[in-house]
């Protein structure tokens, strides 16, 4: 089969090459691949030398089930899918490729996809280019919600969640879940000319992230509150203004972010009880693999697929007809446009997901 391979430079990183389908283990799923997905991890794991020549790239696919392994009973073959991908990786498997192996666990099914490279705007799931830009989304809201977060042990009618960065792919589906299976009130940060569609997505308030003030105007319509907070962006900063948000907020306190962000990468206010506060470190990976190297080696957490699996198998499913993917910029048709992909996502995009087809 065909796919991009990195070749380990920095000024030409992939080719498209010939390499073995990959076999897949009683556990898992082959997909006939149909579209492809970039996201800020792909040209990270280049970048900061996580990948090695010879890696096959990319973390998000869709396609249509062409095997399934002995132990998977909730997919078929014929099944329209998409799927998040431990990519850049390792050279037996990575997303964008002809056929891509797939943990169920990373993977949705939907009703029926088709090729439409014309559908562009933010809409329902309906063609493989949208279906194929959401997984890795799916998956890390999944995991903040489900276990990092702890939202559905934790939660009570009117509580507020804030959502830093929701015009990113992962805060536009973490606004549209969140009102959707838990009911909570949305408030989002995002560039102005993004306000009227993320609240058209649920949410209730969506304030200037670049506003000094940015914190008070979130403090004066969550009052006492905000019990959540999920930053999608994930510097030290970003970080620091959602716990700053929380400062009114007497009961127990969620706090999570996508790039390992917590208490100790941030200044603690001494005058609050800071020992109310939970701190989640989502990463997505860990969903679907036990051990991911970045840097150092991370490990899945004991307990997390307890929290994750039922949510992703049993709730996820109730609400993916209702789910609006972003707006897609579509490339060229064919894996040559791997490149193209990987430059856009390093320079930076916002609503928008960078696709292409097989």
């Amino acid at each position: 089969m065909k796919a991009a391979v990195f070749t380990g430079s920095k000024e030409s990183p992939f080719e498209i090459k010939e390499v073995p389908t990959p076999e897949i283990s009683d556990n898992e799923i082959l997909i006939k691949s149909k579209s492809f997905a970039v996201n800020p991890t792909d040209w990270k794991h280049l970048e900061f030398g996580v990948s090695q020549p010879g890696y096959i790239l990319g973390s998000d696919v869709s396609g249509v089930v062409e095997k399934v392994g002995s132990k998977v009973d909730n997919f078929k073959v014929g099944d329209y899918v998409s799927s998040f991908i431990v990519g850049n990786s390792s050279s037996r498997n990575g997303a964008w490729a002809e056929y891509v192996a797939a943990n169920p666990l990373g993977t949705v099914k939907y009703p029926k996809l088709v090729e439409d490279p014309s559908k562009t705007e933010s809409g329902p799931i309906t063609t493989f280019e949208g279906a194929a830009s959401t997984t890795l989304g799916l998956v890390t809201v999944g995991y903040s919600f489900a276990y990092s977060l702890q939202i559905p042990q934790n939660f009570v009618e009117g509580d507020f969640i804030l959502i830093w960065g929701g015009a990113t792919a992962t805060g536009i589906l973490a606004i549209q879940l969140a009102k959707a299976i838990y009911g909570l009130r949305v408030v989002a940060t995002a560039s102005p000319k993004n306000h009227e569609y993320l609240k058209s997505l649920g949410a209730e308030y969506v304030f200037d992230y670049n506003d000094d003030r940015v914190v008070d105007r979130i403090k004066e319509v969550v009052g006492g509150t905000l019990k959540f907070g999920f930053d999608t962006i994930a510097t030290p900063e970003t970080f620091q203004k959602v716990y700053d948000s929380t400062a009114n907020t007497e009961v127990s306190i969620f706090l999570d972010s996508t790039l390992s962000q917590n208490g100790s990468t941030i200044k603690l206010d001494e005058k609050r009880d800071n020992y109310k506060i939970h701190w989640g470190e989502t990463l997505a990976y860990l969903a679907i693999t036990k051990v991911k190297f970045f840097g150092k080696e991370l490990h899945q957490p004991e307990d997390l697929l307890k929290d994750y699996t039922p949510w992703w198998v049993d709730v996820l499913p109730k609400y993916i007809g209702e789910l609006k993917h972003a707006s897609l910029t579509v490339l060229p048709k064919g894996l040559e446009s791997s490149g193209e992909a990987l430059k856009l996502s390093k320079e930076g995009v916002s609503n928008t997901k960078v696709v292409f087809d097989v």
